[in-house]
């Protein structure tokens, strides 16, 4: 089945690979898109269930060694109920569903019930998980074969159907799944079987995840190694010569925020593109939304300011947000870019000016200091007098250039272009509950106050007395540091690649 389109009644086989969002193909995230319903596997990357439209039914089908979970038979009953009554499928598994995923056993359940499925294909840990690890499978003159092995075959199964002899005769490479307790048992039936101990070996836990760690050694070294570390499931057993290779192309656990904890606190709608700069770089990262970003409570002044526009010398923006609740408005009752064809633009840097050119309008200001004291510089040179001035922002905004444009003779009009506030709802991330944060990224003033206000001072105090703290530009940092807070990181720039290229800056430093 070849549809360009989810079809109803069909149910998707989707492999999300190992762990990173990123390694979804395109397919499984087009049948993502367009589900009903998921089912998802328990070691699955939750934000991959953000991909989802809001209506679709998500439904926890994982299996996790120590607690309750739904058997084969009741995932098969499920498959079954929901594609029957004509629902887009998708059942989400991690790797790929056709490698120790148990994805041939539904597929063949879904035959036999005369249900159509699609299987979609997805990167399986072998190679996800060892990539990540800097270990190829194969290498020109070191491993021409590679063999895969599962370190937990079926309890109900007489006998061991695993030949160790051959397996231990085998020169390739050899990838182990789910054998993490069994470690020290298959190192030693290797040995024993006549695998030379000095043969390299490594595992891998949480292979492709923030929380990746690798231990790297020989055949007999490594379960008293992985043991020493703490390793536990879910982990991956990577044995022979390419190991050796890991050291020279060790390239996920080598970025520069690998291994640190850090904590975005910018509104959902704003907080995705920071946080994938973040993880490019390695980081693990948590969010705390402490603004909510909505509509204004009345599109009234805005729709009059709009209607004026001929009138006014120079309209400012100061945030994405302004152009965004700004200019669809205008959008939406019928007008264009061309409203703006008298009065020049100015944008506070180039986050505001790309927004802005989103929307075909090029702003005739943007000042070096990207800050609304930039802005305030930059219109020391131009006369203001009897100027008419536009000013679209938040309705907590400040009002500090407000008050120095109007001193010097200009008409500002200060509108309420959407509405920021506490959200009413907030999930605390583990990273504050087990302190292991290592630094909080705040991006206006708002949220450094609402963090202080839902955490009391006494414990915001406790939390970066450990953890760090950045500030994307001067104004946050100034809230900051009137709570008593210490800032370690600012950039010169107010922009999101200048505070990841701090941020970077400064681990190195560490």
């Amino acid at each position: 089945m070849n549809a360009e389109h989810a079809t109803p009644g069909t149910v998707y086989i989707v492999g999300a690979g190992p762990g990173d969002p990123g390694l979804l193909t395109l397919k499984g995230l087009r049948y993502l898109q367009e589900a009903n319903v998921v089912l998802y596997d328990d070691l699955l990357n939750h934000r991959l269930l953000d991909m989802v439209p809001e209506t679709c039914e998500q439904i926890d089908v994982g299996k996790r060694g120590g607690r309750k979970s739904a058997t084969q038979d009741e995932i098969h009953a499920l498959l079954t109920d929901r594609a029957q009554k004509g629902q887009i499928v998708v059942r989400l598994k991690g790797g790929d569903p056709f490698i120790f995923g148990r994805g041939g056993e539904e597929a063949l359940h879904l035959r036999e019930a005369n249900i159509p499925f699609e299987i979609v294909s997805g990167v399986s840990a072998a190679a996800g998980v060892s990539a990540y690890a800097g270990i190829p499978l194969t290498y020109r003159g070191i491993a021409s074969a590679t063999m895969l092995v599962t370190g937990n075959e079926d309890p109900n199964k007489p006998e061991t159907t695993i030949n160790w002899p051959q397996l231990a005769a085998f020169d390739g490479t050899l990838v182990i799944f789910m054998a993490a307790r069994k470690l020290k048992d298959i190192c030693q039936a290797l040995i024993e079987q006549g695998r030379a101990s000095s043969t390299p070996a490594a595992i891998i836990e949480w292979g492709t995840w923030p929380d990746q760690r690798t231990v790297a050694t020989d055949l007999e070294q490594l379960p008293a190694a992985a043991a020493e570390k703490g390793i536990r499931s879910p982990a991956l057993i990577v044995i022979g010569k390419v190991v050796s290779l890991r050291q020279a192309l060790n390239w996920y656990e080598s970025k520069p925020l690998f291994g640190r904890r850090l904590l975005v606190t910018r509104s959902r709608e704003q907080a995705g593109p920071l946080q994938r700069r973040l993880e490019a770089e390695g980081a693990a990262v948590s969010t705390l939304p402490l603004l909510d970003i909505g509509p204004p409570d009345d599109w009234a002044p805005i729709d009059a300011a709009q209607d004026e526009l001929e009138r006014v010398d120079w309209t400012i923006f100061t945030s994405p947000n302004s152009v965004t609740f700004f200019c669809d408005r205008l959008f939406q009752r019928g007008r264009d870019a061309r409203a703006f064809a008298q009065t020049r633009i100015a944008a506070v840097g180039l986050a505001t000016a790309t927004a802005l050119g989103k929307r075909g309008l090029v702003p005739d200001l943007v000042p070096e200091l990207q800050s609304q004291e930039g802005l305030e510089q930059a219109f020391a040179g131009i006369d203001l007098a009897d100027c008419a001035i536009l000013f679209p922002a938040s309705s907590i905004g400040r009002t500090q250039l407000v008050e120095a444009l109007t001193a010097r003779g200009a008409r500002v009009r200060h509108i309420s272009t959407y509405t920021n506030h506490p959200p009413t709802e907030i999930t605390i991330p583990s990273v504050l509950t087990d302190d292991s944060l290592d630094l909080a990224i705040f991006a206006s003033p708002s949220s450094v106050h609402n963090f202080r206000q839902i955490f009391g001072p006494e414990r915001t105090t406790a939390i970066f007395a450990r953890a760090a703290i950045a500030c994307i530009g001067p104004t946050t940092a100034a809230a900051a540091r009137e709570l008593g807070l210490r800032i370690s990181v600012q950039p010169t720039e107010s922009s999101i690649p200048a505070l990841v290229q701090a941020i970077c800056a400064f681990y190195a430093e560490q």
